[in-house]
């Protein structure tokens, strides 16, 4: 049983590794870095290892949800600055978008928030986003097909039970209020420093599961690791990119450092495997890129111990 699992879990990450070499080559082919999203890392590394996961489950929500919110993205960067507002309108107007599809693709919050962060106006950004998550949707169902053939009737673990909670729309909204706290947070820290990745993409979909799902989410459940492993994945990706430039190799190594990194912590934060790519796609990615993300998922961790410190107290005196 052991072996057959190894086996499984292997392939899955040696077919997600390929298709995000793949992309890469078909982002330097056509000269469109954006075909390279950062966040079809994690949907691709899911998908294939949990085939009959969430997010497999739901091809067309897979394709369609990240170029919609993407569209969201390129019309409040087209029409308004980088501020607290137009962050607002990003995020929450992306979650009303997975709330009104009912997607459960939340890396899609993503999609829309990193165009105004990367100040991406084009509407070859949503397009590129479909053509990547389409190709991805077309390749999970295949292999979701293929796979059930000799795997339909196995048990569902403890393990997926848990991922697929995470990967569902939350049921209830009274964590809101904390994350747009956190959120404000951030802002306001990453003006102070000047470095606007302090709020990085990928952190808005961590936060956003962190606290919609705190009490399975496995990060929520270990959080003073979270810092160390964001940190870690965005110093090699930016190593990576300086050493091999972007592309297949630089990409395929970050996101191999990052799976082998998620896998030897036990820490299954899927969403962060977005954030070694994320070098691939910005204009300047140096040593202040990983500076950021410290202070970011460090904020984060910290928010969180605090609010749930506060809460358990409140708890306690009721």
């Amino acid at each position: 049983m052991r072996t057959a699992e190894s086996r499984h879990i292997i392939s899955a990450v040696l077919i997600s590794l390929c298709f995000m070499g793949g992309i890469a080559r078909a982002a330097s082919a056509t000269g469109v870095p954006l075909l390279l999203f950062p966040e079809l890392a994690a949907l691709s590394y899911d998908v294939f290892l949990r085939p009959r996961g969430t997010w497999a489950s739901a091809p067309w929500m897979l394709a369609l949800t990240p170029a919609m919110t993407a569209v969201l993205g390129v019309l409040v960067t087209r029409y308004l600055p980088y501020s607290a507002a137009s962050i607002a309108i990003c995020i929450l107007g992306a979650m009303i978008i997975l709330k009104l599809m009912r997607s459960p693709i939340a890396p899609a919050i993503s999609a829309c928030f990193l165009a105004l962060s990367l100040g991406e106006k084009g509407w070859l950004y949503p397009l590129a986003i479909l053509l990547g998550t389409s190709a991805l949707a077309v390749l999970s169902s295949a292999y979701r097909r293929f796979f059930d053939k000799g795997a339909a009737r196995a048990a569902t673990s403890a393990d997926d039970l848990v991922d697929d909670e995470i990967e569902s729309l939350p049921k209830q909204f009274l964590w809101i209020p904390f994350l747009v706290t956190f959120l404000g947070v951030a802002y306001l820290l990453s003006m102070a420093t000047g470095m606007r990745m302090v709020l990085f993409p990928p952190l808005v979909v961590i936060a956003f599961e962190m606290f919609a799902h705190a009490n399975v989410c496995p990060w929520a459940q270990r959080p003073i690791l979270l810092p160390a492993v964001c940190t870690l994945a965005a110093a090699v990706g930016v190593a990576t990119v300086a050493t091999f430039g972007p592309g297949v190799t630089s990409t395929v190594l970050a996101m191999l450092f990052g799976v082998v990194m998620l896998r030897a912590t036990r820490l299954h934060a899927i969403p962060a495997l977005a954030i070694g790519l994320l070098p691939q796609v910005m204009t300047c990615a140096d040593w202040h890129f990983p500076l950021a993300v410290s202070i970011g998922s460090t904020l984060l961790t910290a928010s969180f111990l605090l609010i749930e410190k506060s809460s358990r107290i409140k708890r306690q005196v009721a």
